[in-house]
């Protein structure tokens, strides 16, 4: 059973008690940092896995010398070891006492060290009334009974710290001391409460360090010890020979330089933890102090509940505990969690809270007037303990082609789901887009994905699109695993030696978000028909049989052969396939429903399917695009320009990314906003705009071989307004340089040479929403917010203007941190930044549009735009939409089963 295990994260066990795959698991027993590993890790990794081939340093030099440089002691004074475990074995050997004091609580390996050398436990007992603290007067009475004094610094499981200066004064009376420090690194002010410095210069104290948990790489196993360096050469006798592996030692070196990391960490910690120990409080549980990355709860009698009911309801619902009556000096009442990210922490909750009242949640819309969970014949709440444990039902969105309208439709039914009470989440496993969003966390993901999220009122996580494609190149692709880059491949390389690892990193995804909630919306990409890829397919209808989800199959009338292509794609489709679509979506309809109906007939004949809908096409939705393939039927590409608008050109860049960057700009009524692509489109343009790419040195040189750029060029000495952004903005420089040729083949390039920097490309991206203030010398200082996605490093061989300071971070008591951003021309009309969303600011868009106005000898106009909030309405009429032409009821009882529905649409 899991409840025997002496340790957290035992998914493996999980999965055989539970009946869900490893990845279907929330795991809150064990303690990792929930960002994951640093973004140093996964380069590393790409970069060395050939050096493999040869055996790692004995000595482990490289990442000693790191240690002892970040701490300032003797390299002699460090030894480093397999996991922190084998350091607390190795010393209980090196040391071998006759009897070892250890606190009631605390970590179990512990007392499996001193058995192991038949060894006697001497107890220093904590309290629950005391908080569990460790006391001066108790801890001398157990070291005086024993040969050694072990304890966690902080504690596990109670998070407690110990007071530093106790500890020292054991030590100065000859107290020999272990002290494991695994989870001080979450302490904000590590660097006063460790003992490391004083380990170094002082007999019988020995500090344990664990680099697992704070860099979440348990899997590596890496750990290290400092003492005086006679007692390290001791103990370094005694070590397995080649005890640490080279993955963990190039791991152990580069976490050292992981500030950005470390400090990003302990500032959410700060913000989470007594947000969580207050959602707790407010469940009635008893919640103790902490110092660190997880909480000691327990459940107080008038509950009614022991901890191993509460862990395997939990576990049925997809949630793992740490069943903390395991910890000796603990009874069947306490429990203890890890501190995880604020979405996740909320899905615990609310599973928590079922489990404790017995309840079950329901996966289908309540009905009116009834609760939310599972009822028996008799009305009365079934209890968990006699459901069987189930992820949350999906329904997928397929097409018989690409923008056929998937992203928008996923998009209406999550915001539908929610709008019926649902906690829905949207699903695409494999995205291909050069408009990409950044999730809270700082991480990249299809932008579609992303506002599905905003649709779902949830925080966007990589789980929501784990796989992301962003062409660089014909055929060549940079492959973004969970949000960060993995490598460049292409299309052969990819499907031929990658997809197979792919497959599995989409199951587990896909399990997470139904275990965290009641719907999962699943949308394909491209179509089911596409014989060639149907073997190795991860994103359509082997996708669909995964995640066991009927399928709507949705056609674009506009394209025209709206039936032929229904019927054709369901005639290639195997026996199952067809089985697994329930029905059809005709989109973009423009035109009297009632012609089509002769037609609607025929097809539900012939396919024995019904028709759910006839979705007429919905002009000014005000939402974003999924990918450059709707430009041309952008607002304002076309159209012809208005009097009192200002004419602003956008350069329609080959690998253009992120365009929705614009879309303000189509909206503001006295902007005419349209995309140029050729010299004959140029026109006389009152401001120019160079976007985002994903290839600057190509896209440059096409600026290059079509004339476009000296257009710019001429254009900016007779005056005119130039915007550059991210790309655009590296563009503007005067070279670009690719020494590791990240971006082409082109080692060097000359930019356009209108601000004096030099952009280097690297291997690491920059992913990062950003808030800060835009300081403008014709308009003064705004507010801004937008995000950074870029692999390029920017630097000026002159002094220049700089218009953006960006504050990385905001704590409450600490000071913002800023790194600055962008340029701006000594007269204000060329700037650039890489913050893309910079237009979405209404009031530096209209500050900008009315500069523009200025120079047309016009007058200002007010900023009625508030381009953020209407696109909350901008859901909602989408949903108002949908659901008004879209047979609800048969959705829902496609979601829920055939014998379920939902409440009336």
């Amino acid at each position: 059973m899991l409840e025997q295990y002496g340790h957290g994260g035992d998914l493996t066990t999980a999965e055989t008690l539970y009946g869900r795959p490893a990845g279907g698991f929330l795991d809150f027993s064990s303690n990792m940092n929930p960002f994951g590993p640093p973004d140093a890790v996964g380069r590393l990794l790409a970069e060395r896995w050939r050096e493999l081939a040869r055996y790692p340093d004995p000595a482990v030099r490289g990442l000693r010398r790191a240690i002892a440089a970040a701490y300032g002691i003797p390299e002699e004074s460090v030894l480093v070891g397999n996991g922190a475990a084998e350091l607390i074995d190795l010393s209980v050997r090196v040391l071998a006492p006759r009897s070892v004091a250890l606190a009631r609580p605390s970590f179990s390996e512990y007392e499996e060290a001193v058995r192991k050398i038949g060894g006697d436990v001497v107890d220093v007992p904590l309290s629950a009334e005391d908080g569990f603290a460790l006391r001066e007067e108790t801890l001398r009475e157990a070291a005086a009974r024993a040969d050694l004094l072990v304890l966690g610094h902080p504690n596990n499981p109670t998070g407690r710290l110990a007071d530093r200066e106790l500890l020292l004064r054991l030590v100065r009376d000859n107290v020999r001391l272990v002290v494991d420090e695994a989870f001080v690194d979450f302490v904000p002010d590590e660097g006063r409460v460790s003992l490391i410095r004083h380990a170094a210069e002082t007999d019988g104290l020995y500090v344990i360090r664990s680099m697992t948990k704070f860099y979440a790489v348990p899997g590596v196993r890496l750990g290290f010890m400092v003492a005086r360096p006679e007692a390290i050469r001791k103990l370094a006798e005694l070590q397995v020979p080649w005890s640490v592996n080279a993955i963990a030692q190039w791991i152990g070196q580069a976490a050292f330089g992981e500030t950005a990391y470390a400090d990003r960490t302990r500032l959410w910690l700060a913000e989470e933890r007594p947000w969580l120990t207050e959602r707790l409080l407010e469940l009635g549980l008893r919640v103790f102090e902490s110092d660190v990355n997880f909480l000691l709860v327990s459940i107080p009698a008038s509950i009614g509940l022991d901890v191993k009911t509460l862990q395997r309801r939990m576990g049925e619902a997809g949630v793992l505990i740490r069943d903390a009556s395991l910890f000796p000096g603990l009874d069947e009442s306490y429990f203890r969690l890890a501190i995880r990210l604020r979405a996740e922490n909320e899905t615990m909750l609310a599973k928590l809270r079922q489990a404790m009242t017995g309840e079950v949640r329901s996966a289908k819309a309540p009905e009116e007037g009834t609760d939310a969970g599972v009822r028996d014949h008799s009305g009365n709440a079934a209890d968990s303990e006699d459901a069987a444990p189930a992820l949350a039902p999906t329904i997928m969105f397929q097409g018989t082609s690409s923008d056929a309208g998937k992203s928008i439709l996923t998009t209406a039914l999550c915001r539908i789901l929610l709008q019926d009470g649902r906690r829905v989440a949207p699903f695409k496993s494999q995205n291909m887009s050069l408009n990409s969003y950044v999730t809270p966390d700082g991480k990249e993901i299809g932008r579609a994905q992303g506002m599905q999220a905003d649709a779902c009122r949830i925080a966007a996580t990589t789980d929501m699109n784990p796989i992301l494609l962003k062409p660089k190149k014909d055929m060549v692709s940079q492959v973004v695993v969970h949000g960060k880059p993995l490598r460049d491949y292409d299309a052969r390389s990819y499907r031929e030696t990658y997809l197979g690892e792919a497959e599995q990193i989409v199951k587990d995804a896909l399990a997470r978000l139904r275990s965290r909630y009641d719907v999962v919306v699943i949308e394909g990409a491209g179509s089911p028909a596409e014989i060639n890829l149907k073997d190795r397919d991860i994103v359509n209808m082997r996708l669909a049989g995964w995640a066991d989800a009927p399928v709507v199959l949705i056609a674009d009338i506009d394209r025209g052969g709206v039936f032929a292509s229904l019927v054709g794609t369901l005639d290639i489709l195997t026996p199952e396939e067809r089985d697994r679509v329930k029905g059809f979506v005709i989109n973009k309809f423009r035109g009297d429903v009632s012609l089509l109906k002769p037609g609607l007939d025929w097809l539900e004949r012939r396919t024995g399917k019904p028709v759910l809908g006839v979705i007429p096409y919905l002009p000014e939705l005000g939402l974003e695009d999924e990918d450059s393939a709707s430009l041309d039927a952008k607002k304002g590409t076309g159209a012809p320009k208005r009097d009192g608008q200002v004419d602003i050109a956008i350069l329609r860049l080959p690998r253009l990314s992120n365009f929705t960057d614009f879309d303000p700009l189509f909206e503001e009524p006295d902007v005419h906003a349209r995309y140029v692509s050729s010299l004959s489109e140029w026109g006389e343009p009152d401001a120019v705009i160079i976007p985002g790419s994903k290839n600057t040195v190509d896209d440059l040189t096409y600026l290059r071989s079509t004339g476009l750029e000296a257009s710019v060029r001429r254009y900016v000495a007779g005056g005119g307004r130039l915007l550059g952004i991210c790309a655009g903005y590296q563009m503007l420089g005067r070279r670009l340089l690719d020494p590791d040729r990240i971006e082409s083949d082109t080692e060097e390039l000359p930019g356009i040479g209108l601000f004096p920097s030099v952009t280097t490309f690297t291997p690491d991206k920059r992913t990062e929403l950003v808030t800060g203030v835009a300081e403008w010398p014709e308009v003064g200082t705004l507010a801004v917010e937008g995000y950074e996605i870029h692999m390029g490093r920017t630097t000026f061989v002159e002094p220049v203007a700089r218009p953006f300071s960006i504050r990385v971070h905001d704590a409450p008591d600490e000071p913002a941190s800023y790194h600055e951003d962008g340029a701006v021309s000594p007269d204000g009309k060329v700037w650039g930044t890489y913050m893309h969303g910079i237009l979405h600011n209404d009031g530096l868009r209209r500050a900008w549009i009315n500069r523009i106005r200025a120079d047309k000898g016009w007058a200002p106009l007010p900023g009625e735009l508030k381009f953020r909030s209407r696109r909350e309405a901008a859901f909602d009429r989408l949903a108002d939409h949908v659901r008004s032409h879209l047979d609800m009821e048969r959705i829902y009882v496609m979601i829920n089963g055939d014998n379920e529905r939902g409440r009336d649409a």
